[in-house]
């Protein structure tokens, strides 16, 4: 399963899958199901897809390249409409506040603050975008957007914002949607993108409710569950260059970064310790940065130009993870019937110039999102 983290986070998934298709005897395109959530939910749909962890790995670094038969339209748009309809409530906003002052009430700058919110809208913009371009890819020869039609089970999870609970699209009676819609509404992180309405009821990031959502692979029969995620909290005690010294004096956005990765972190502690405790016939092996792994969190989590090195990075800590555990990852592989090959090179050979028509249609719109999101680093 592939759990959440913005862009990077993704492309370091697609980093470590390719190494796992590197070491495994078995394909990971012949998996029994995928699970996908938040950023993890675009990569999962790919994999229930048939897109080889090599096409998407060498189509993400090999830089761009035009798309063959699928037009291009941006994965992310300014919601524009919603900000025109919010705007007509200003003037109502604005006598309310003079009304105020001339009345002599006293209201404070947080008070006045939280009510300039209420002007903004669910979401500063629009992910459809990311809906229109895996419809377009699933609709190629050999794709699906039907989760109906799939070789293999697949579950994407987002959480319905008015009862706050969690759903995984793919399950029975929730295979109505469109896989790319239901990909849409798990990447619609709050409060940057607006929720994602299907079937009347509006949905946002699948990583609100939990970082991974390891129950639901178990409950559908997994009894070897594969979790990547990427986010993972600094040890920055042990990290030397940069960081160096207090995260505090770094500034708000480091501050910001390390709480949300030791609150995401957590819960996947707890919910790990937990299954092995509910489930222990079942195997679990999870993927994920070190602790002191300062690559990973150096880059801000929507920043796409450092593709190459975080694709390259999860390759390489991936085959670094399994060098120095070989012996009980082989162990534990065994009992489901998977070998591991010898150890391939520290680095995937060079992009192939003749991949698929889906995996350049890939490139070309990831490099549109790089250019999208301006690559915003810290």
């Amino acid at each position: 399963m592939c759990a959440g983290g913005g862009v990077t986070g993704a492309v370091y998934e697609i980093g470590c899958l390719r190494a796992l298709q590197d070491l495994l005897d078995r394909s990971v395109l012949d998996l029994d199901l995928y699970v996908g959530v938040s950023g993890g939910a675009f990569v999962a749909s790919l994999l229930a897809n048939g897109v080889t962890p090599a096409d998407m790995y060498d189509e993400v670094v090999g830089g761009p390249r035009r798309p063959l038969g699928v037009g291009g339209a941006p994965l992310f748009r300014l919601g524009v409409g919603e900000l025109l309809r919010r705007s007509a409530r200003l003037p109502r906003f604005a006598r309310g506040v003079l009304a105020a002052l001339w009345s002599g009430e006293r209201r404070g700058v947080a008070d006045l603050a939280l009510s300039i919110f209420e002007l903004l809208p669910a979401g500063l913009l629009d992910n459809s975008g990311v809906r229109d371009l895996l419809a377009r890819l699933f609709a190629m020869p050999g794709r699906t957007d039907s989760f109906a039609a799939l070789r293999r089970e697949l579950y994407i999870v987002a959480v319905d914002l008015d009862r706050g609970t969690a759903v995984a699209f793919g399950e029975k009676g929730r295979r109505q949607a469109p896989i790319s819609q239901t990909v849409q509404a798990s990447t619609a992180l709050p409060g940057l993108y607006r929720p994602v309405r299907i079937a009347g009821r509006d949905y946002v990031d699948g990583g609100v409710k939990k970082t991974a959502h390891v129950n639901l692979a178990i409950r559908h029969g997994a009894d070897l569950v594969i979790c990547i995620n990427p986010l993972v909290p600094i040890r920055n005690e042990a990290v030397k260059g940069p960081l160096h010294g207090p995260l505090s004096d770094k500034g708000v956005t480091y501050v910001l970064d390390q709480a949300l990765r030791l609150m995401l972190h957590g819960r996947m502690q707890y919910g790990m310790e937990r299954y092995k405790a509910e489930h222990p016939e079942v195997d679990i092996l999870l993927v994920e940065p070190a602790a002191h792994d300062l690559r990973m969190f150096s880059y801000n989590i929507m920043r796409y130009s450092a593709r190459r090195e975080l694709a390259e990075h999860g390759y390489r800590s991936v085959l670094a993870t399994f060098a120095k555990r070989r012996r009980d990852y082989a162990r534990v592989l065994a009992r489901h019937g998977i070998g591991l090959r010898a150890a391939p090179p520290a680095r995937p050979h060079g992009p192939r110039h003749h991949g698929s028509a889906v995996a350049r249609s890939l490139a070309a719109e990831l490099d549109r999102l790089g250019s999208l999101l301006g690559d915003t680093a810290r």
